[in-house]
Formats: C-alpha cells, sequence, structure tokens
C-alpha cells in the first residue's frame, strides 16, 4: 500500500490554487482537484470537508507566505523587496486572494478580511519610520497602495525572473516613499453598500440605473455566481419579479455593468488625451481620469477586472478587445513620455499603477471622499509610470 506523502496537503493547495487562477473557483470541483494529483476525492476529504475549506486554505496559505516574508524585515526597502520576489515567484498568488476569496462565505470571510488587515498593518510601521508627512491611516493606505501595485504582477513578461523583481521593488520604494502632504484627514470609514440611488453628482436616477449599481456592487463583492436576481431585488427593497421587468435574466444585468465600467474609462481618457498639453501631461492626465473613474465606480471596475469570464460571448469578446485598446493607448502614452523604457517594463509598469488604484478605490467603497486622495494616487501612478 502506498504511503501518502507527508506534504499532500500542501500539494492539495498549491494544485487547487493553480485551478482557481486558471479556471476560477466556480469551474472547479473537488474531483478535478483529485484528478490533477492521481488521487480519490475521499483522500483529499481526509485533509479538507469541503470546497469553500479548500479555498479558505488557499487564501489563507498566500497570506502567510507574504506575511512572513514581511515580518523578517526591519526596513521598508527590505520588505519591498522581500515581497517583490515573493510575488515574482508565486504567480497568480494576489490574483487568487483578490479575485476568488469573495467567494467565501460567512466566519471564512470575516477571517480572511482579518488576516489580510493584518498584514497590511504588519507594513505600516516601516512605511511610517521617519516620516513627518504620514499619519498612521495614511501609512495604511500607503500600505495598500504597495499592495496593490505588486498585485498587478499576474503574469510572466518577456524579462528576467531578476528583472521583473527589480522592476517590482522599484515601484514598491516608489509608491511607499512618495509625498503623502496632500492627504487631508481621512473621513470615518463608514461602510455601507454605496449610494445605489444616486449618480456620481448625487442626483437620482432611473430604477434601471440604480439596479446596475447594486448588481454592480454584489456580483463585485461576492461574485456573479453567487448572487441571485433574488439578492438584487432585496438589496433594492423591491422584490425579484421587479427586477425582472428591466433585465430579462442576471446576465443582462452584468452586461449593462460592464458596458457602464467600459464607457466610463473610455470617456474619461479620451477627454484627458484631448485637454492635454505635452507627453508628460498627458500621463499624468490619463492616471487622473482613471483614479477619478475607480474612485466613483469601484465596483464597475471590480467587474472589469474579475467577471469577464462570465460575459456572453460577444460580451466577452467586445470586453476583452477594451481592454486591449485602453492598454494601447497606455502605452503610446507613456512611451512618447519614456521612449528609453523597454515595452514589457512599460506593460508591467501600466499594470501594476492599474492594480495599485483598483486595490486602494475598493478598500474605500462605500466610505464618504478622503480629501486629497485623487491627487495623491495621481502622483503615486505617475511616479511608477514615468520613475520620477
Amino acid at each position: 500500500m502506498a504511503r501518502r506523502p507527508p506534504n499532500r496537503k500542501d500539494q492539495i493547495i498549491a494544485a487547487a490554487g493553480e485551478m482557481f487562477l486558471a479556471r476560477g473557483y466556480h469551474n472547479v470541483s473537488v474531483t478535478d482537484v483529485a484528478d490533477a494529483l492521481d488521487i480519490t476525492p475521499s483522500a483529499l476529504y481526509h485533509h479538507f470537508r469541503n470546497k469553500q475549506d479548500l479555498l479558505f486554505e488557499v487564501v489563507w496559505s498566500g497570506l502567510e507566505k507574504v506575511d512572513a516574508a514581511l515580518l523578517q524585515c526591519g526596513t521598508l526597502d527590505e520588505a519591498i523587496g522581500a515581497l517583490s520576489a515573493t510575488i515574482v515567484r508565486s504567480t497568480g498568488l494576489a490574483t487568487v486572494w483578490e479575485r476568488e476569496a469573495r467567494h467565501l462565505e460567512g466566519t471564512q470571510r470575516e477571517q480572511i478580511r482579518e488576516r489580510e488587515s493584518q498584514v497590511i498593518a504588519h507594513m505600516v510601521p516601516l512605511i511610517v519610520a521617519g516620516r513627518g508627512d504620514l499619519t498612521p491611516e495614511a501609512g495604511e493606505l500607503a500600505a495598500r497602495a504597495v499592495f496593490g501595485s505588486l498585485g498587478g504582477f499576474r503574469r510572466r513578461y518577456s524579462l528576467s525572473r531578476r528583472d521583473d523583481e527589480a522592476i517590482m521593488a522599484r515601484l514598491g520604494e516608489l509608491i511607499g516613499g512618495a509625498d503623502a502632504s496632500m492627504l487631508g484627514t481621512p473621513p470615518a470609514l463608514e461602510r455601507h453598500g454605496g449610494d445605489d440611488g444616486a449618480d456620481d453628482m448625487g442626483a437620482q436616477i432611473s430604477r434601471r440605473e440604480q439596479l446596475i449599481g447594486i448588481g454592480a456592487r454584489l456580483f463585485d463583492q461576492f461574485g456573479f455566481q453567487s448572487v441571485t436576481m433574488s439578492d438584487i431585488g432585496k438589496a433594492a427593497g423591491i422584490v425579484a419579479s421587479a427586477v425582472y421587468r428591466h433585465f430579462g435574466a442576471k446576465t443582462d444585468l452584468l452586461v449593462a455593468a460592464a458596458t457602464r465600467g467600459r464607457e466610463r474609462l473610455r470617456a474619461g481618457a479620451d477627454r484627458a488625451l484631448a485637454d492635454a498639453v505635452d507627453p508628460s501631461d498627458a500621463v499624468e492626465r490619463l492616471v487622473r481620469s482613471h483614479v477619478v473613474v475607480s474612485l466613483q465606480n469601484p465596483h464597475l471596475i471590480g467587474i472589469l477586472a474579475n467577471e469577464r469570464a462570465q460575459l456572453p460571448d460577444k460580451e466577452r469578446t467586445e470586453t476583452r478587445r477594451f481592454h486591449t485598446d485602453y492598454l494601447d493607448v497606455w502605452l503610446q502614452t507613456i512611451t512618447a513620455a519614456a521612449s528609453h523604457r523597454e515595452p514589457a517594463e512599460t506593460r508591467m509598469r501600466v499594470a501594476a499603477v492599474h492594480s495599485m488604484i483598483y486595490f486602494v478605490a475598493h478598500s474605500r467603497a462605500g466610505s464618504p471622499p478622503w480629501p486629497g486622495l485623487d491627487d495623491w494616487l495621481t502622483r503615486l501612478g505617475v511616479a511608477a509610470l514615468l520613475d520620477r
């Protein structure tokens, strides 16, 4: 009889993490994971009660790996270097953490949130040390920005691993050390669902637009497949049948939300470039437009980032084309201002900036605006893109 490997649990966690990354949590079964390791499902259940437990361990082990690297460091530079190496050598770690953890429920979801907060808190003293411009609250925001930028490394670029690590570390240093004097006093972090009954200017909106806002928030927070039309109706204070008067299916609502996200990003970029006076100004305006749209519509941006696979074929193709075109606009704009840089490095920097903005915007979703946050994020983005 073959003996069970002593690291079987770690093997299962690693295999599940790779499959969740490639296919998404809902598209992977316990049998799929067992088959990948050539074991029976019952052997897997020896270590995990169910797929939810397996997902929890995948996310938890990733956070433990990041925290272990962080706790060995005594300075911010050491921490950023260690985190960069960990992220680069564990491609996809941040994606599983960010995208798949949404599918956890109840106590496990709260435990992951608490563990994430602990990891971020361990970086705050390193960022605040010797900085007169950073309050503890701003230090936490800066730590989230650093983690967000490192989370942009979701795949290997056409550079060596050493170059990848060096570039990620440089970006982390630029973001972690950036001036934060423009940040005002943070408002109380009052969590709520967001003002789904008003647009960005506070004006009342139609029931259809309200449902798009609510649907986007729930899809982003819990994942499209975990949300029902009844959930959306309950959040809107109406019955599910009333939701169907506006949307024939849940997928129609997702399509509407993805369309809103694309429209707002595209319009912001068009305005930014039309008003630019030189290449560097164009980069700054482009970053600011992305910051403003993300802060005002964090859940629409979340859907574009994490729910593309759930869109129907036509809309999925359209969204993929939009992302390609949007990235090309960024690459062309940055290249005009920094023509000496390798294209692969520029792509890495753009991914890091987008991820940083996303991570910080989501941490503030449903809370009052933080004075100066848009200016600060814009400065961080420009610093990371133009190395200044």
